[in-house]
């Protein structure tokens, strides 16, 4: 009897254990998130993000309802390569498939990941957007209405785009693809300008944004005929004029952020070197005073020997010995009480 008992403690255990490892499922109208225990804070922060970001995205996409999305949420190194085909956790955070629906987010946490979630389904829409074509998008297109979307221009997009700019190292519209293949900082830059371009793109007409440009690109699945027919724009025109935007905006001008660090740095620096000369000056002087203080003590030792020995002397007092006598010297004689008769 106690074995079954064993055996059925061990079996509980093993299907707790097995339960555990078992991802958990959350689904809304337009998505299906998988996720794992222990992640649930980040999944209802993706399902919040999701539930407001698809309609929004399908408006602005001119898009109707379409089928569930599914997100997953990866919890170690080895699921999120198994899902993504061995993305380089190290350096993509999230990844969309759209012909498959799938979307793959790393676990990050607040704001950040809200961003990912909308950066994300944007990729997954604009497909559906250009599907009827069979047209496929341009990269910087994609990332661009991504990064637009998800209202994700940070403090390092703009430190990269004004050193480009005043560096002369602007990547052209014409060579910006292939720009995403390129190193860690100029994949970088490549998103910045990206976003610029749909930034431009939906400030030709202020008042309807992105829409007419969108609409002909559904309907033709081509950019650059998308931008002829929308704005009567060549796309050598448009990339001038983009450019000439982009100087207008950041040309002369200096990286504020990077100025402020590098002051707050140099305060810093300074604070720690007057901390560390006042600490060596406040040694250096408890050092003198400590030894002035032993040498008065040495002084007034010397000075106070001779008169406290004198003291002693007159006052016969503390504690002293008889002098030794001396053998040889006569006994004193004894005063005699008889008289010499005369």
């Amino acid at each position: 009897m106690r074995a079954l008992a064993c055996l059925g403690a061990l079996l509980l255990l093993v299907g707790a254990a097995l339960a555990q490892e078992q991802p958990l499922e959350r689904t809304g109208i337009e998505y299906r998130l998988y996720y794992w225990p222990g992640q649930e804070t980040q999944a209802a922060t993706v399902a919040e993000a999701a539930e407001a970001a698809l309609p929004r995205l399908r408006q602005v996409l001119g898009l109707p309802m379409g089928e569930r999305v599914d997100i997953h949420l990866a919890h170690t190194a080895a699921e999120w390569k198994r899902l993504t085909g061995g993305a380089d956790p190290n350096l993509v955070l999230g990844l969309a498939f759209p012909e498959r629906r799938v979307v793959v987010l790393q676990p990050l946490e607040g704001n950040r990941l809200r961003q990912l979630v909308v950066h994300e389904l944007m990729h997954v829409l604009l497909q559906d957007k250009v599907a009827e074509t069979g047209a496929k998008p341009p990269r910087w297109l994609h990332e661009g209405l991504a990064k637009y979307a998800a209202n994700d221009f940070s403090a390092t997009d703009r430190m990269l785009l004004t050193d480009a700019v005043n560096s002369g190292k602007l990547i052209p519209l014409a060579d910006l693809d292939q720009a995403f293949a390129g190193r860690q900082e100029q994949v970088s830059l490549a998103y910045a300008e990206s976003l610029t371009l749909v930034e431009f793109l939906a400030n030709l007409e202020p008042t309807q944004g992105l829409a007419p440009f969108l609409k002909q690109l559904g309907q033709v699945g081509d950019v650059n005929r998308a931008l002829l027919r929308a704005y009567h724009l060549t796309p050598q025109v448009f990339a001038d004029r983009w450019r000439r935007h982009l100087l207008s905006e950041y040309l002369g001008k200096s990286n504020g952020d990077r100025g402020l660090m590098y002051i707050w740095a140099g305060i810093v620096v300074l604070f720690l070197l007057l901390f560390v000369a006042r600490m060596r000056r406040s040694a250096v002087i408890r050092r003198r005073l400590e030894e002035e203080e032993q040498a008065r003590q040495r002084m007034t030792t010397m000075w106070d020997l001779p008169a406290r020995v004198g003291r002693s002397e007159q006052a016969g007092g503390g504690h002293w010995s008889p002098a030794p006598r001396d053998e040889a010297s006569p006994e004193p004689e004894e005063d005699s009480d008889e008289w010499d008769a005369g």
